[in-house]
Formats: structure tokens, C-alpha cells, sequence
């Protein structure tokens, strides 16, 4: 007698459901176990998003307020003291560095307007008519004999500018390094957008008779303009001894362009 042959009777519809409804289940727990137990770190990832859109690389935070101090002794990085005159304005010079016995100035405003050099020609700051200018006429008119004598010579000069290595040294961000300028540098004839201009730096541009400068909007112009243009304005450097005698007055503050 031949046995008889064991149907297999089909699932039914709804316990199919229940069944695959369980795998999900399962399935979700496993990933749950994966994710909160080293397979995959959620905080690492979130830390991630936020880092990345939390931020903006390109924001740039407003500079501290600049506070005039009365002697060179009291003024920290980032403070002005007031140190010399210059065209019947009272200079104010912001504190960029301080070592022992000397301290490293560079005018607040840009204070006049003139050609890096005055011949279009190929030149450095060592020859140029600006460097010239700024160790003569200018420390004879700015300074009085006291001031004259709290000058300290740095590579051959008294008063200088800064470099392109300098002003990104000295500036963390680009918005820092805009300058306004007084009204005689305007009265010379400084190009001024956004109640900024354009200021001359040290070293050449990509020419022998360009010279590099800092842009309206602070940024460093390493290709430079002709030496000879005479709409960028002038911001001197200078370093001075620490004991140098400045005190601030009622009526010193600059008049400055809008």
C-alpha cells in the first residue's frame, strides 16, 4: 500500500502579514543595536553636521573697540595712544606689538595721499620717494624733539610700512586691516569707497614698478598698482621706545572722512 502524500497546506494572507511585519521589527532592533553600540556612532555623525553647517568659514567678527589710552605704559595690542601731529591733526596710532623697551605702532587712519615712488620705474622701498618722504619731511613735521628722540631705527628706517608678510601677521582677518582716512588724505585725493581706501604696503607687486597695497574691503593686493599712482594713501609704522612720553588731550581726536 503506497502511503498517502502530506499537503502542504498554504499560508494564509494575514499571517504572511504578521510574519513580515516581525522581520521588520527585528531588522529594526538590529540597526538600533548597530548604531548605539559601535557599528555606527550617531554622535560622531551629528557632531559632524554641526561643524559643518553650524559655522561659516567666511564670517568675520568685529574687531574690539579701540580705547585711546594716555601713556604708551597703560595701552595693551589693539589700544591707541596719541603720539605726534600731522597737518594740524593729532596722530592716533594703534598698539601692533609690544616687546620689552619697544613698542610697534601704525597709524590709525591713513594720513596722506602720494605715489609709492614718483616715477614710474622699477624701484623697491629702499629707493622709493615715499620711504624718502616718510624718514625726512614727515618725522620733521609729525614729531617734536622728545618724539623725534623715542624713535628707534629698525632695518635703516624710523618710519616705515607694512609688509605683506605683516599685515596678514598683525590681522587675523581681512575686514581688520580697512582703513578710513583723515581729511587731509582725502583732501590729496584718496579713492574712498565705503568710507575706506586704499593704503600702500612694502613690498613690490608682481612687477618691478608695482608695489603691493591693502584693498577697500582689507584684503592684501599682492599684484599691486603702479608706483606712481597717487589715489592710495599712506599708513606709517613706527617703533617707538616704551617709555615714551604721550598724553592724550581733549581736543585730539582726528577728524575722519565719512
Amino acid at each position: 500500500m503506497s502511503a498517502k502524500k502530506k499537503e502542504v497546506k498554504p499560508i494564509s494572507v494575514p499571517l504572511a502579514i504578521v510574519l513580515v511585519l516581525i522581520a521588520f521589527a527585528v531588522m529594526g532592533m538590529f540597526l538600533v543595536y548597530m548604531f548605539s553600540s559601535g557599528g555606527g556612532n550617531t554622535s560622531d555623525v551629528n557632531s559632524s553636521l554641526e561643524q559643518d553647517f553650524g559655522t561659516e568659514s567666511s564670517f568675520e567678527p568685529l574687531p574690539e573697540d579701540v580705547v585711546v589710552k594716555e601713556t604708551m605704559a597703560d595701552a595693551k595690542v589693539g589700544d591707541a595712544v596719541v603720539f605726534g601731529k600731522y597737518e594740524q591733526e593729532a596722530l592716533e596710532w594703534i598698539v601692533l606689538e609690544k616687546q620689552e623697551g619697544k613698542i610697534l605702532l601704525i597709524s590709525r587712519y591713513c594720513i596722506d595721499t602720494m605715489p609709492y615712488n614718483t616715477e614710474r620705474v622699477d624701484v623697491t622701498w629702499d629707493k622709493s620717494s615715499l620711504r624718502d618722504y616718510l624718514n625726512g619731511d614727515f618725522i620733521e613735521s609729525a614729531f617734536d624733539d622728545n618724539e623725534k628722540s623715542s624713535l628707534i631705527t629698525e632695518n635703516n628706517d624710523k618710519v616705515s610700512l607694512l609688509s605683506v608678510a605683516d599685515a596678514k601677521k598683525y590681522y587675523e582677518y581681512d575686514s581688520w586691516r580697512a582703513s578710513t582716512a583723515t581729511e587731509y588724505a582725502v583732501s590729496k585725493g584718496a579713492r574712498v569707497e565705503n568710507g575706506c581706501c586704499w593704503w600702500w604696503l612694502l613690498d613690490k607687486g608682481t612687477s618691478d614698478n608695482f608695489a603691493s597695497y591693502v584693498h577697500f574691503d582689507g584684503t592684501v593686493r599682492e599684484n599691486g598698482f603702479a608706483v606712481d599712482y597717487d589715489l592710495v594713501a599712506v599708513r606709517p609704522i613706527i617703533w617707538v621706545s616704551a617709555d615714551a612720553e604721550n598724553e592724550t588731550s581733549t581736543d585730539s581726536s582726528s577728524e575722519i572722512s565719512e
